[in-house]
């Protein structure tokens, strides 16, 4: 029991540092995507949405979740000082990222051919997102954050995303007094990402090299070795969290391609104000997954059911609260970062916070079942989930705008978060006695 309210201090205390960051980010998303709705208008924001969309999508499509190997793989080699094997696996994750970072260029390049053409965005525009898909490998830090996760450096992400913020806000503050142009805000998001991720690769290798000499070019020596079952779990690990990544950017092109920037634009920022408002109780998913990984390792399967449905618990009592928050601010909150009026933005919203809640409490489950060893059936029950939802959001946002885009998207999370119980409640009894 001790053991187990030692790992809740542990979660709440992380929680609590990574909290800071994001609401560091939060203040300052409130006025850098104000004054960039007031400098651009809404169609072009809408614009600067839908191309950072491709980006992001690209790069999610691309990702292999290299961090989720390292932990699974590395982490006793991390705790106990075994450098030789927890060099190869990171090594086996850097070319991972390697290769993710040139399929992410591919697929963004590919993306604006065929999005722009059904967009029918004009070649300027055309040419500016062919230009923003070059930093789209530098959107996935994998290794690196792996490597803050299990050293525990958890005290780095605030530091790092308020730096990335105050970039961004001061950037765009510049753009609105100097009345400048898409142009301009694309290349501001886009230092906003490079600067972001060399904090994180900073850091990582400065705490590889203090701790076990570690070479980062020693990485592209052996690309053939791997531990038994390394492989296996990084391709289901990956299509899951693929799935999972990419819903959000997905819809918001789907909603721009059937009824253009404008109403993308609000469509985003209703998601995100959803996603803003429950990002504090998202940010346990981070911290939870190592924690549960070092229970495994010590083989404490009674304890690590009891810390998932604790979080559970609390995490179900903190939706109610998040959902009559949203009820009575969530229309000022729209109204402040777009400065306009669009009706029934309060119902948008509060069916995306729904939505979010959905997902929010999949958060102690989804890791339960990595860490015993049903990946695979998280993979395809989300494929599954997915192949359904994606042409559902096109045909309801067709027929009922923004009102069915909220609506599918609350569905397909609810059915996801519905699947996952059931996979837990099937798999319970065998918790222990999978293999590691």
């Amino acid at each position: 029991m001790s053991g187990e309210r030692s790992v809740f201090r542990s979660i709440f205390r992380n929680v609590s540092v990574l909290t800071l960051g994001r609401i560091a980010n939060a203040l300052c998303s409130f006025i850098y995507i104000a004054l960039a709705v007031r400098a651009l208008g809404l169609s072009d924001f809408g614009l600067l949405i839908l191309i950072h969309s491709l980006a992001s999508t690209s790069s999610v499509l691309s990702r292999m979740q290299s961090w989720q190997t390292l932990i699974r793989f590395g982490s006793e080699s991390f705790g106990n000082g075994d450098t030789d094997i927890l060099h190869r696996v990171i090594h086996f994750c850097i070319r991972l990222d390697t290769i993710s970072a040139a399929c992410a260029i591919v697929f963004g390049l590919v993306g604006v051919q065929i999005y722009g053409h059904t967009a029918h965005w004009s070649a300027h525009v055309r040419f500016l997102a062919d230009l923003y898909m070059f930093v789209s490998p530098l959107m996935y830090s994998g290794w690196a954050n792996g490597i803050l996760r299990m050293a525990g450096k958890f005290h780095l992400v605030p530091i790092i995303d308020s730096c990335a913020a105050l970039v961004k806000t001061f950037g765009v503050l510049l753009g609105y007094v100097l009345h400048l142009k898409l142009g301009y805000f694309l290349f501001i998001w886009a230092m906003t990402i490079v600067i972001d991720y060399g904090f994180y690769i900073h850091y990582a290798l400065d705490i590889l090299h203090r701790k076990f000499q570690f070479r980062y070019f020693r990485a592209f020596r052996h690309w053939r070795w791997q531990l038994p079952g390394m492989w296996q779990f990084t391709r289901a690990a990956s299509v899951n969290q693929t799935l999972g990544n990419i819903s959000g950017h997905v819809a918001t092109l789907l909603v721009g391609n059937g009824l253009g920037p404008a109403e993308a634009a609000v469509f985003r920022v209703c998601r995100q104000i959803a996603d803003g408002i429950v990002t504090p109780a998202q940010l346990i998913s981070p911290v939870l997954y190592p924690e549960l990984v070092r229970m495994r390792d010590r083989q404490d399967w009674r304890g690590l059911k009891r810390v998932t449905w604790k979080m559970f618990g609390v995490l179900s009592g903190l939706s109610v609260a998040l959902l009559l928050l949203s009820a009575f601010f969530g229309s000022t909150i729209f109204r402040f970062l777009l400065h306009v009026h669009v009706h029934h933005t309060s119902l948008y919203i509060s069916i995306m916070l729904l939505a979010a809640v959905f997902s929010l409490l999949v958060i102690p489950l989804e890791p339960l079942l990595i860490v015993v060893g049903h990946v695979k059936f998280l993979m395809t029950n989300r494929t599954a989930i997915m192949t359904v939802y994606f042409p559902a959001l096109y045909v309801l946002t067709r027929h009922f705008g923004l009102a069915g885009a909220c609506l599918s998207t609350a569905a397909c999370n609810a059915t996801i978060l519905l699947s996952q119980m059931l996979g837990v409640w099937f798999f319970y009894d065998r918790i222990g006695k999978a293999e590691r």
